[in-house]
């Protein structure tokens, strides 16, 4: 199990700002397909995915109790 933070954009597509993913997650990749498939009208290559607080790649690994954030790109001016 992780828990899920959502930020901005991506938290109201979701529709909520935290929740639990009970299923194992390998790496961040397979988060990114999981994610995905369950909010399709998202583009999850944009979205930043910080695992504990740093900044994450697709192939770094996820384990139980893990903290995830989901950052949407931010515009300025």
């Amino acid at each position: 199990m992780v828990l899920i933070k959502a930020f901005g954009k991506v938290k109201e597509e979701v529709g909520l700002g935290e929740f639990r993913i009970e299923e194992e997650m390998r790496n961040v990749k397979s988060l990114r397909k999981y994610l995905g498939d369950k909010y399709p009208t998202i583009q999850w290559s944009s979205v930043a995915i910080a695992v504990n607080k740093q900044y994450a790649e697709d192939q770094d690994p996820l384990h139980q109790g893990d903290e995830i954030a989901l950052i949407p790109p931010v515009s300025g001016g």
